[in-house]
């Protein structure tokens, strides 16, 4: 027996049964409850369809069981079991969930969804899939109306381009925004960067914010060079072919090409220039530059240039005697070509203790200098000549020890210089599944195989 629109009241709202197959009435341990078989259930604009529903007579209270199918003006809804309390607009899903709205699906097994405010809670698992990717975690809330979500629990995304992991998720998709907390890690394939650090906050302008042991490693376009950023903050902005890095206390930098220390540092990749700021430190091959301000110029990942402002000392480590070859002056300018350094240009107020080695390479003395200007010219990483205006000097002959002399303001701190890691940073879980949680309702495979015949 069918019976076709049939109200049911409750509340103030009226629940009519559109379609039914068969309808029961029992008392079950004092409660009178209506059983609905086959049937099909309309509420204002949602509509609902099960195998079989309990209404709950006077409690407003519906269940529906078996391959239920909930429609509404923005949403569709696949479960198992529904628990629907009126009074509350509010919905307990159970078993195999699916919510779809637009081309958004989500996918959980507990779910508390309210109609009447769109927002979904998933208690056990979550997985949320779009056209730029899949997202995963342990439990989720999701605001239709505001088109955002939270998620907390071995939060991870994936698409064709990136992968990223953390603890806890939060995201507003109409803003195209997201912050994400707790031992994160991000892995960009376009950008053939990986980031990490406790805290990231990302949006579609390309600007990703990271702080807290916050890291960055990035590989030339041409994977020639691979840069290594450690800092308490880090500032990335990625814009067209351009990439800018803000990097803020405690920076630290090692390429193949040069490593620093700085409270700062502000990179162009268009222009190849690092800006170090605030308490910099620099090492190229054996070369320590420490000042104020120090910019490195590369050219095609190579080390072009070092400049050092306003009080400035470089020290130079002697390959074969180990002793510490010292310049100094209000600026310095150090030129390389293809990695070696060609000069050494220091003006004003310009000083130079340089230890010299005699034909078996065995040291000899130093030459002791000070100049208005002073250049360097080196081959092959070695002093060919010097040239300095207006000099005053000296030659101090080989003595116990000359190894000890030191110009004032002398510092050299190899122990400070970053090394490369030894390890790559990777990502502590599994990657992504492709395979959706669990076998897809009935109603959900027919109605995604009739809106692709539509299309």
């Amino acid at each position: 027996m069918f019976l076709l629109a049939q109200p049911l009241v409750m509340g103030q709202n009226v629940i009519t049964i559109e379609r039914s197959r068969v309808i029961e009435t029992k008392t079950v341990n004092g409660q009178t409850i209506r059983k609905l078989y086959d049937a099909r259930l309309r509420t204002g604009n949602v509509s609902l369809v099960c195998d079989s529903a309990w209404q709950f007579i006077g409690m407003d209270e519906i269940r529906a069981f078996g391959n239920i199918q909930i429609d509404t003006p923005t949403e569709n809804i696949w479960t198992d079991t529904l628990y629907y309390y009126n009074n509350q607009d509010l919905s307990k899903l159970r078993g195999r969930v699916i919510i779809k709205q637009d081309s958004t699906l989500l996918f959980g097994n507990k779910v508390d969804y309210n109609f009447l405010t769109k927002e979904a809670f998933f208690r056990d698992d979550i997985r949320l899939e779009d056209s730029e990717g899949i997202l995963t975690a342990l439990s989720g809330n999701y605001y239709q109306n505001q088109d955002s979500a939270e998620f907390r629990g071995m939060v991870q995304l994936a698409d064709s381009a990136q992968y990223a992991e953390g603890d806890s998720l939060f995201i507003n998709r109409e803003k195209k925004s997201l912050r994400l907390f707790g031992d994160l890690f991000v892995a960009d394939s376009t950008n053939n960067a990986i980031l990490k650090g406790e805290y990231l906050e990302a949006d579609s302008t390309g600007r990703r914010y990271i702080r807290e042991n916050a890291f960055l490693r990035r590989v030339s376009s041409d994977t020639t060079d691979t840069t290594y950023i450690n800092a308490h903050e880090i500032l990335l902005v990625e814009q067209d072919s351009t990439t800018l890095i803000d990097a803020f206390t405690n920076v630290r930098v090692w390429s193949p090409r040069f490593s620093s220390n700085s409270d700062t540092l502000l990179y162009d990749s268009e222009s190849e220039l690092f800006r170090l700021i605030s308490n910099p430190k620099a090492w190229h091959n054996n070369i320590q530059l420490t000042g104020p301000f120090i910019s490195v110029q590369l050219d095609s990942n190579q080390v072009k240039k070092l400049t050092s402002y306003v009080g400035t000392i470089a020290v130079q480590e002697d390959s074969v005697t180990g002793r510490l070859n010292q310049i100094k002056g209000d600026s310095l300018f150090v030129d390389f070509e293809d990695g070696e350094i060609t000069q050494i240009s220091v003006y004003p107020n310009s000083e130079i203790l340089f230890h010299t080695k005699n034909s078996q390479d065995e040291p000899d003395g130093a030459m002791e200098n000070s100049s208005p200007k002073t250049i360097l010219y080196f081959e092959n990483g070695e002093l060919v000549r010097a040239w300095m205006g207006k000099n005053q000097g000296l030659f101090l002959p080989e003595y116990t020890d000359l190894v000890n002399r030191r110009l004032e303001g002398f510092i050299w701190t190899p122990q400070l210089r970053p090394q490369k890691p030894d390890s790559e940073p990777t990502q502590k879980w599994n990657p992504v599944s492709p395979e959706r949680p669990f076998t897809l309702p009935k109603r959900f495979v027919e109605y995604m195989e009739s809106a692709s015949k539509t299309d």
